[in-house]
């Protein structure tokens, strides 16, 4: 893009007609596999801005999430006090281990759905956010059941 293309508008993308099929996951893996190696920037053609910045607010609230978990995780092995030793660690831990997966998940993802646009192939699912989900609920149960444990045994 030249800096007299910024005031042009930019072509529509070509919508799928009838006659077009959507590329085979062994079809879209297969391209995935050739551009592997290329660096991201030489890697097929310049997206449309609006998608390439979506990509990448989708990666920063990943991000995020990633570093309150962690942040969650330090705090609860900081702050948190039980009569059990090492009780604060089946909190802690946890978090700290769902943020930082989420964190390289994020990346990973980004890098891929960046990947996938320039090829103009179909976006990937991701299953983090609900990993992420179950994981916090798993955690705040079980979070919940040792403060009722510790009550009792006080």
């Amino acid at each position: 893009m030249t800096v007299e293309d910024v005031g042009r508008p930019r072509p529509a993308a070509k919508a799928a007609t009838e006659g077009e099929e959507r590329p085979s996951h062994a079809e879209v893996e297969q391209r995935l596999r050739e551009h592997r190696a290329t660096p991201l920037g030489e890697c097929g053609e310049e997206p449309d801005p609006r998608f390439t910045f979506a990509n990448e607010r989708t990666f920063l609230a990943w991000s995020r999430t990633a570093l309150a978990l962690i942040a969650a995780g330090l705090g609860a092995a900081q702050l948190l006090h039980f009569s059990f030793g090492g009780v604060r660690l089946i909190i802690a831990l946890p978090l700290i281990v769902l943020g930082a997966a989420a964190a390289i998940n994020s990346y990973r993802q980004w890098e891929g759905n960046e990947r996938r646009l320039r090829l103009r192939l179909p976006l990937s699912y991701s299953p983090v956010g609900k990993l992420v989900a179950v994981g916090i609920s798993v955690i705040g149960l079980a979070a919940g059941i040792l403060v009722i444990v510790d009550l009792i045994a006080k």
